[in-house]
């Protein structure tokens, strides 16, 4: 109900329902109820940035290994015999070692530096070699070139796969040119 006075102006509201003007009163519980509606939004956001920094420290750690691995194949020997992509040829064993090295962190294997990436088939290495026929660089007439490529499939702690954003990969690749032993 609206009062108002002999000018025209309101002078007093009662509310036609009185049990709810008790509830615009009262203030108990408005900071829990606040939280209550607030509360998933922030630990889906405090989820998503520890998800995406531990995702790029991954990323870093798949990156240094490649850089590892073309970096250790660059001191084995290594032979081309014309230039092109994958036209050179270095050791198996080498190349077991070098997988190995990407993996683990360790020529000779053992645990992996990351939990989930296992297969030493995400690690390609092929050895390309590059004309030098015409002295352009000190060396050899074909002068190798390490190439290490990982594919490795991110291993989410589960938060993006509930989000529907899960199964992606990280992608890296690292070239080297051949040092000698």
């Amino acid at each position: 109900m609206i009062s108002f006075n002999c000018i025209g102006e309101i002078v007093a509201v009662k509310p036609s329902y009185p049990f709810l003007s008790r509830f615009s009163r009262d203030n108990q519980g408005v900071a829990f109820l606040e939280l209550t509606l607030l509360f998933p939004l922030l630990l889906a956001l405090s989820l998503g940035v520890f998800e995406f920094g531990r995702g790029l420290q991954h990323y870093h750690v798949v990156n240094k290994a490649a850089r590892d691995a073309a970096r250790y194949l660059a001191r084995v020997p290594a032979t081309c015999t014309a230039a092109g992509t994958a036209n050179g040829t270095v050791a198996a064993a080498f190349q077991t070692n070098a997988r190995n090295l990407a993996l683990t962190g360790q020529i000779s294997g053992g645990t992996p530096i990351l939990n989930y990436w296992t297969n030493p088939a995400t690690v390609a290495i092929n050895v390309d070699c590059i004309d030098n026929q015409t002295p352009t660089y000190r060396g050899a007439d074909f002068m190798p070139v390490m190439r290490v490529t990982a594919t490795v499939p991110y291993g989410d702690l589960g938060f993006l796969t509930i989000l529907g954003l899960g199964g992606f990969s990280f992608g890296v690749e690292h070239e080297q040119l051949h040092i000698g032993e």
